[in-house]
């Protein structure tokens, strides 16, 4: 009986195997729209367009020597986009470094889908290539996440990470807010104001 269902089964896939070469050509051209199918699908999955003005905070953990005492802190701040021919260049400033004397400005380009770092500084340390991962994330609206890590000789370290939503955008409830989101970024949005150069949320 094993034998009769081996040789029935053994019919069965012969005649598939037939009817897919009469039918399709060739296996080979089958796999081969599969891969131009798998390509399309990944154009589509491009991240969306980045827009000029951002805003949110940062925040450092695993902090090291001096840095100790700043364990857990954030800050709100503030970011500029502007691209050019080798990518994008984002500017940051928070609350107490002001434009005209920024936190960072990290320089990426878009590659295979994904944002790639390609230098910048962040404080005082210049940054290489692929020191900062760039992520844009859809999480109830456009998020943008950048995480690095800082280290300095004479100072310490810390790892250090950066979330932003396009300015004009509503945060979502929740945990996960900017400090100064209602007293000082709120009032400036209802009111069309764009992204001011200090940031100032007791002024």
């Amino acid at each position: 009986m094993k034998r009769e269902l081996k040789q029935f089964l053994l019919l069965l896939t012969g005649c598939f195997i037939f009817c897919c070469l009469c039918s399709c050509g060739s296996l080979e051209k089958k796999f081969t729209v599969l891969e131009a199918e798998a390509s399309a699908s990944e154009e589509k999955s491009a991240p969306a367009e980045l827009g000029r003005y951002w805003y949110g905070y940062w925040y450092i953990t695993d902090t090291q020597e001096d840095w100790r005492p700043l364990e857990g802190y954030s800050w709100d701040c503030c970011g500029e986009l502007s691209s050019g021919e080798n990518g994008f260049s984002l500017l940051l400033w928070d609350e107490d470094m002001p434009k005209d004397y920024y936190l960072a400005r990290v320089d990426f380009t878009l590659y295979e889908s994904s944002y790639s770092c390609t230098g910048g500084e962040f404080l005082d340390i210049d940054l290489r290539q692929g020191d900062v991962s760039i992520e844009a994330l859809d999480d109830q609206g456009l998020l943008l996440e950048l995480r690095g890590a800082y280290n300095d000789n004479s100072t310490g370290s810390f790892y250090y990470e950066i979330h932003l939503r396009p300015w004009g955008d509503e945060w979502p409830q929740g945990s996960g807010r900017p400090y100064h989101y209602e007293r000082w970024y709120l009032p400036l949005i209802e009111a069309g104001e764009e992204p001011p150069d200090v940031i100032d949320p007791y002024g």
